[in-house]
């Protein structure tokens, strides 16, 4: 008779995050994170979660939200997408390399038939490579630079490589948190930086700036300041506890982006640890990092960026009301697309 395997607490996790994410739009509260890693783990059925969630108030609720905005998405949509056929959106992804258990946030663009086009930094070839032959080259452009201040730094290659950084790990913090303290540095090697500001020197605008550097952001936002000129939309991740040593937090991304035109909106999504050799170490007390959602300021803008903050509100964010706000400031004439058909 062949052994019955059960997920390990890791696979777990992703299964249960993966669920959220897809039925509810968000991860799993560590309360319910918890609940249901212990009915995996011990042989329940993956069919039980996605029952429980389907059945849940917040996905009537959810369902609900976005059958009453899809025609307002399909009007925006068809709004917008001749709008952009000569200037696509444009996408700065930093730390453009594909992960096993996630889209790219800004695809939905992309499923709503928006033109864009990307420009992407992935230093790990291999992960450059995968990014190339999945999404071609017609309107992905990827480029080998490592993101930072124009300095050389050691660059830690980490297992696993989605953690790799130019900051050492904080060994003080991740021994003392689950998930983090088995995370190991494989080799170092020294490397050139180049700064946003050198890399995209031509004065074109961009809609959505994407940072994802492990720590490395602000170093990386302070020498960017001509690009942020002309930036609509950062989607930045964030740490609330110093996972590398010597990273900058939430507070200090906040406060450089403020000062340079940028309103926080939200955060897009939030991860949280628990502390190792405790009883409870399956409760995630701990706020570790999210991917945060900074703005231009509406008043700094007009006409087209306006739009284009309007489409990335709704389709990437599904945030109705902000889309709408924005897509009547600029051009008042768009209330139409969100209230046709409304009482």
């Amino acid at each position: 008779m062949s052994e019955t395997l059960f997920p390990t607490a890791d696979a777990a996790d992703a299964l249960v995050h993966g669920l959220y994410r897809a039925l509810l739009g968000r991860d799993a509260d560590p309360v319910g994170l918890q609940h249901w890693r212990t009915v995996l783990t011990g042989g329940g059925d993956v069919a039980a979660l996605a029952a429980a969630l389907a059945g849940s108030d917040e996905y009537r609720a959810r369902t609900a939200s976005l059958a009453a905005h899809g025609p307002a998405r399909a009007r925006l949509a068809a709004h917008c997408a001749p709008l952009f056929a000569d200037q696509p959106l444009h996408i700065v992804d930093v730390g453009a390399q594909m992960l096993d258990d996630e889209r790219h946030v800004y695809a939905p663009l992309t499923d709503h038939g928006l033109p864009c086009q990307v420009t992407g930094f992935e230093p790990l070839d291999e992960k450059r490579e995968q990014r190339e032959q999945h999404d071609g080259q017609a309107t992905v452009r990827l480029y080998p630079d490592f993101i930072g201040d124009g300095q050389r730094h050691p660059f830690h290659i980490n297992e696993p490589d989605a953690t790799s950084s130019l900051l050492p790990f904080n060994r003080a913090v991740t021994d003392q948190l689950v998930d983090l303290s088995h995370l190991r540095t494989v080799r170092t090697a020294d490397v050139d930086t180049r700064t946003l500001d050198a890399v995209l020197a031509e004065a074109a605008p961009v809609d959505f700036l994407k940072l994802d550097i492990q720590g490395f952001e602000l170093p990386a936002l302070r020498h960017a300041t001509a690009v942020l000129a002309r930036t609509a939309v950062v989607h930045c991740e964030v740490s609330f506890t110093p996972i590398y040593a010597g990273q900058a937090l939430f507070s200090d991304i906040e406060q450089l982006l403020r000062g340079q035109g940028f309103e926080f909106i939200d955060f897009h999504s939030t991860c949280r640890y628990a502390s190792e050799g405790t009883a409870a170490r399956q409760s995630r007390d701990r706020l570790g990092w999210g991917d945060a959602i900074f703005m231009k300021s509406p008043g700094l803008l007009s006409g087209r960026d306006l739009l284009a903050q309007a489409a990335i509100a709704l389709f990437v964010y599904d945030k109705p009301s902000l889309a709408e706000a924005l897509a009547v400031r600029a051009d008042p004439a768009l209330a139409a697309l969100f209230r046709e058909g409304q009482p």
